[in-house]
């Protein structure tokens, strides 16, 4: 029973360190095999968009130059994730979303052998408010991954190593990792966490369609309609949706750019031959700093 902890922070023993580290010592104390890795001690390219991954079925074009794919296969091999990251302006560091762009490689590859493991979100913020995004990419990162969130918790600590003076962020953290192993050894992966508008996600950011009458949880893309009862403000969500997401699937990749394939196939020569007239317009010349 492997238990893998992930931290995204560039600060070495932060907040962010002390509270994963404290979710895995829990783990361990209930019988885990832990390990933890910190994503900034390893080069995680740029996708450079050309859907090479997704069009040609070869990988990513960097799967054996940086370490994108033995970040992914690490994930595969543990049997249940503490990730961990702080947040930055509204949301987790720039080398979540990183990774996360080049997971269009998944889309060529068979079903991610992830799916159900479950996980659990720690993020330490440091000024009240200023979280609605928070949980965003984390929260779109495992969803890729087919796996199920179990819990997540938003830690406020500001100072360096700040966490250590706030037992109670300890504790949470740390049944967090106790809730993760029992998790594994059961199969029982139900969400503990503090519930949320969405049912997939459990994250309140709520988009409100043209129409003003329909809305979508922004993460996963479900349609609901919002009701004001009690003076309180309600979303009902599609049930068969809910059902089929909570199933793992995502929607986006399976029915809007799997199928597009042929069609940028049959239209790349003349794509090819038009942009041409762009090609010496405006060259675009890296010019030097402070020039």
């Amino acid at each position: 029973m492997k238990v893998l902890g992930i931290v995204t922070s560039h600060r070495r023993l932060g907040n962010t360190e002390i509270l994963v580290k404290e979710a895995l010592r829990a783990a361990e104390e209930e019988g885990a095999q832990v390990e933890i890795m910190r994503w900034t001690d390893y080069e995680i390219r740029a996708c450079e968009g050309l859907a090479s991954c997704l069009f040609s079925g070869v990988g990513c074009k960097y799967k054996d130059i940086d370490d994108h794919n033995y970040l992914l296969e690490k994930i595969y091999e543990c049997d249940g994730l503490v990730f961990g990251s702080p947040c930055y302006i509204k949301e987790a560091t720039a080398n979540v979303k990183q990774f996360i762009d080049r997971l269009f490689v998944l889309t060529s590859q068979p079903p991610t052998r992830s799916q159900g493991k479950p996980a659990v979100i720690i993020m330490p913020y440091a000024t009240r408010g200023w979280t609605q995004y928070a949980f965003l990419q984390p929260n779109i990162l495992l969803h890729m991954l087919k796996m199920t969130v179990i819990d997540r918790a938003l830690v406020h600590t500001q100072g360096m190593s700040e966490a250590l003076a706030h037992p109670e962020g300890l504790e949470k953290v740390h049944g967090m990792g106790k809730a993760l192993t029992n998790a594994i050894k059961t199969g029982d992966t139900t969400y503990k966490g503090e519930p949320g508008v969405c049912p997939v996600c459990h994250d309140r950011i709520i988009r409100i369609h043209k129409d003003n009458e329909s809305v979508e949880c922004g993460t996963c893309g479900m349609i609901g309609n919002l009701t004001i009862e009690d003076g309180k403000i309600k979303v009902q969500f599609q049930e068969e949706q809910v059902n089929w997401l909570l199933t793992g699937q995502s929607g986006h990749a399976e029915f809007e750019i799997i199928p597009s394939k042929d069609y940028f196939k049959k239209l790349k020569p003349q794509l090819k031959e038009e942009r041409e007239k762009y090609r010496n317009y405006l060259n675009i010349k890296r010019e030097a700093a402070g020039s």
